[in-house]
């Protein structure tokens, strides 16, 4: 299921409905911007979630190809 986030007006208050891993959250604001704002911010914690396994993944394998390397060198 895809991520996702939308605002919605309900009897008054600005709700914030987020979809993540096929749950969802709602938080409900008085005030627009801040309703707006934290829909934001989760937004890029969204985003931000998927940048940081790809660059965990990348590291992790740029380790494990030095160790082969170092290891390939000891052992020639």
């Amino acid at each position: 299921m895809r991520n996702s986030i939308a605002i919605e007006l309900v009897e008054g208050m600005f709700v914030v409905r987020i979809t993540e891993d096929g749950k969802t959250t709602e938080n409900e604001f008085s005030r627009e911007d801040h309703a707006r704002s934290w829909a934001s911010g989760q937004s890029l914690r969204l985003a931000n979630t998927l940048d940081l396994v790809t660059d965990d993944l990348a590291q992790a394998y740029g380790h494990m190809t030095s160790i082969t390397s170092s290891v390939s060198s000891r052992t020639n």
